[in-house]
């Protein structure tokens, strides 16, 4: 069939002439299955075989060639196949034939180009409704690339300024701040852009514990999260993980040396992460850290709360975060009890 299109003179080739040119081509072909049962259906069925041509026609090729179907079909079928054939006949029945097949036909043709006309508007608008969000989308993630940028320059600002300050603290205070906005950078870079999709909470742990022990100058081997199953939403992964973050380099400067554990619990609306030493050895450290202000605020400000409790896991260091919804995924993760 491409063949026989490519050898066609250039002007049949157009897409608008093609139309027509089918479109008679199909006509000629119902005309010619037609007249070899004249003499056994007589003046029966006289315009069946061209009811189809109109509805392909109204369907693939629009209003114009269907309707031109059916004005060139009407006629052929009464001179040609209806009783008396080849003579022209004005009997009621014949009259009454003639004109249900042109009702049908217009009715077929109104209906069959409404619905292809309203499926190619659904079908622009989910073009261009997708050519938005695929405009959003870059813009999010570009908006994303620069604050990520944005915090890492904030970051190296604050490291110069800690090299300069004489007083310890001060120093101490600027190099903190410069890891604590490394860890933010990081976490923005690692969940933005992803939509809504949730987050394998025990991957992103386990690689933010190491991004903290790889800070604090410490092997990575430090911290266990064991695994739980535990996914979050993105605002609630990055609440929770940059409290985990600051609550295990609490635990490192208050002087914990053995190795620490971290489990996950989602119970409902509530999800909770509980960091603990190996050995149990820590119980001092947790109280300090627990009680720190600093770290109480910093929880606070992100939507969480820290807790030291104790239970039949031994002591531990408890934050617990409310969440928007709790998933049957996440609610299935119960792990501390």
């Amino acid at each position: 069939m491409l063949r026989l299109t490519e050898r066609l003179p250039p002007a049949l080739r157009d897409p608008v002439v093609m139309r027509w040119v089918w479109t008679a081509a199909m006509v000629a072909t119902s005309f010619l299955i037609r007249l070899p049962f004249q003499s056994v259906l007589g003046g029966g069925l006289a315009y069946s075989a061209f009811y189809p041509v109109v509805i392909l026609a109204a369907y693939a090729f629009g209003r114009g060639p269907a309707v031109a179907a059916a004005l060139v079909s009407a006629p052929l079928a009464f001179w040609c196949f209806v009783e008396p054939v080849y003579a022209f006949k004005a009997t009621p029945t014949t009259l009454a034939a003639l004109g249900f097949f042109t009702i049908v036909c217009a009715v077929a043709i109104v209906v069959i180009t409404g619905l292809t006309g309203a499926l190619k508007t659904v079908s622009r608008e989910l073009g261009r409704a997708q050519a938005v969000a695929d405009s959003h989308a870059g813009l999010f993630r570009e908006l994303n690339e620069r604050m990520s940028h944005h915090m890492r320059l904030v970051a190296g600002v604050l490291a110069l300024q800690a090299k300069g300050e004489p007083e310890p603290q001060v120093a101490d205070s600027l190099k903190r701040a410069m890891e604590r906005t490394l860890l933010i950078s990081r976490v923005h870079r690692e969940l933005g852009g992803r939509g809504d999709e949730t987050v394998d909470f025990d991957a992103f742990a386990a690689a933010l514990a190491r991004a903290v022990c790889v800070a604090r100058d410490r092997s990575p081997d430090r911290v266990l999260v064991e695994s739980s199953g535990l996914t979050l939403e993105l605002e609630e992964a990055t609440s929770l993980g940059v409290a985990l973050a600051e609550c295990l380099g609490a635990l490192f400067d208050a002087g914990v040396n053995g190795q620490l554990r971290i489990r996950f619990d989602a119970r409902g609306r509530q999800a909770e992460v509980a960091i603990s030493e190996a050995d149990d050895q820590t119980d001092g450290a947790l109280v300090s850290v627990t009680n720190g202000y600093l770290l109480r605020a910093m929880t606070e400000q992100l939507g969480a709360a820290v807790a030291l409790r104790a239970d039949g896991a031994g002591s531990a260091l408890v934050l617990s975060m409310p969440r928007a919804n709790g998933g049957p995924r996440a609610a299935a993760a119960s792990t501390l009890h």
